[in-house]
């Protein structure tokens, strides 16, 4: 069977949307047979009348989905039964070793998504497509569908441990205009706004509820009004610049960057954006108009930003006197500044690959996604300690993301993987550090072999 990647796991979740939902199947051909056998398995599952309607069609579960995938040799072909990776939804991101919470989620093609109160309490998966769109094996009534990401309330994710994730290298169709400018468009926000504010802790604070609002989007629309207008961002957006909406100011849809929801608030970035000759979701336009409303109307929020000792206290004053959601509460404070502090460790402490040392010095404490090593060479692998304090990064060279910072005398296990930068090598290893485990990439540099 050929190796099984990220990118052929979409092809063949997207070659099933429309076919049946039946409960503990993974690709089979629906039939009397298996009616009869699924009946007396799962009897609770199995009560409605439409399930003779259905043979012929191949039919899976939400895990079988997955599982169909990994068994099959294509989108139509009979699957074999691998007992080894038969594995529930709780069970696929129980097994997986790369994956976090859906706050760390990087949206890449081919990548699991979970609903679950825990992480022992997974009740579904889906597939990523990449697009925007999670490809699910649903219910009974929907079927294998394709659903907005944005509109379900995905908890988890993680890379399936049976799959290559071949995203890295390879470019497919389920690549799209907004998976390849989301990175840059996050360091523009970063930019513009530590040009304007000075402080990385009060430009990492207002980044981390910006996110939580519009996960840093210009154009995006509220969800729920995504739903009761019938329209995606892009076409709730050109509507807009073109005249064809007028409501816009009116209709209590959150919209941009930060939401902006009132009216009053509404029509005067609507009236920026024509001052500006600028499309209402233009991301440029939409920074200056944050950073004109809180020089004019929020002088209060913008003094602690260009003040703030903690991302905490950024975070706190934004979320409060800024975006005023409903729930302002201990929970949701901690959630943004968390947000926060992802930015704070990504863009303000980048300058060099081993830290100051400074004991105050933050960590990250949910694993964030990995790139994956481009070059093996067997000597390599062994035993290695940190020469200095030193981060560890999502990815090889010092503008990745940082996860941790890793005490001096620490010691971590490569097994011969790494990516060279600027002739440095970059190993790729793992280590357990306060009850948590990581795995990411070291500057080679400050790693001694024992």
């Amino acid at each position: 069977m050929a190796t099984k990647t990220n990118t052929g796991l979409v092809a063949y979740a997207k070659a099933q949307v429309g076919l049946p939902y039946w409960y503990g199947t993974y690709g089979q051909t629906a039939n009397a047979s298996l009616l009869s056998a699924k009946k007396k398995q799962y009897p609770d599952y199995y009560t409605a009348d439409d399930f003779k309607s259905q043979y012929g069609k191949r039919v899976h579960d939400c895990c079988g989905l997955i599982k169909g995938y990994l068994w099959s040799d294509s989108a139509t072909s009979t699957p074999t039964y691998k007992s080894s990776q038969d594995k529930s939804a709780n069970g696929l991101y129980t097994a997986a070793t790369t994956k976090g919470k859906i706050s760390t989620f990087p949206k890449t093609a081919g990548l699991l998504v979970f609903r679950g109160a825990s992480t022992t309490k997974i009740t579904h998966v889906g597939v990523y497509g990449g697009d925007g769109y999670v490809y699910e094996a649903k219910n009974h009534a929907s079927g294998v569908c394709k659903t907005d990401y944005k509109q379900s309330d995905w908890n988890y994710w993680a890379q399936c441990s049976y799959i290559t994730d071949d995203t890295a290298t390879t470019t497919t169709a389920t690549t799209t205009l907004a998976a390849q400018t989301t990175a840059a468009d996050e360091k523009t926000v970063w930019d513009y706004l530590y040009g304007k504010i000075g402080n990385a802790y009060g430009v990492a604070g207002l980044m981390g509820n910006l996110y939580a609002e519009s996960a840093l989007i210009a154009n995006n629309l509220q969800n729920t009004y995504n739903t009761k207008l019938g329209m995606t961002d892009k076409e709730y957006t050109d509507a807009v610049d073109s005249g064809t909406y007028t409501a816009f100011s009116s209709d209590s849809a959150g919209y941009g960057l930060a939401q902006w929801t009132y009216s009053t608030r509404k029509k005067a970035l609507q009236e920026y954006a024509v001052s500006q000759k600028a499309s209402v979701g233009n991301l440029s336009m939409q920074l200056a108009f944050l950073y004109k409303e809180m020089s004019e109307s929020y002088s209060t929020v913008l003094n602690t930003l260009k003040n703030a000792t903690s991302v905490l206290q950024a975070s706190n004053i934004v979320l409060t006197k800024y975006e005023k959601p409903a729930d302002t509460g201990t929970s949701v404070q901690t959630k943004h500044a968390g947000y926060g502090q992802t930015y704070y460790d990504k863009y303000a402490g980048t300058s060099s690959s081993a830290s100051s040392g400074s004991s105050s010095t933050s960590t990250v404490t949910e694993q964030t996604a990995t790139d994956p090593a481009k070059s093996f060479t067997k000597s390599l692998a062994g035993t290695y300690k940190t020469t200095a304090n030193l981060y560890m990064r999502n990815g090889a060279g010092q503008g990745k993301a940082a996860m941790v910072v890793l005490p001096k005398g620490m010691s971590v296990k490569n097994y011969g993987y790494y990516t060279s930068v600027s002739g440095v090598k970059w190993l790729y290893v793992q280590v357990t550090y306060n009850n948590i485990k990581y795995t990411g990439f070291c500057c080679g540099t400050y790693l001694k072999k024992q």
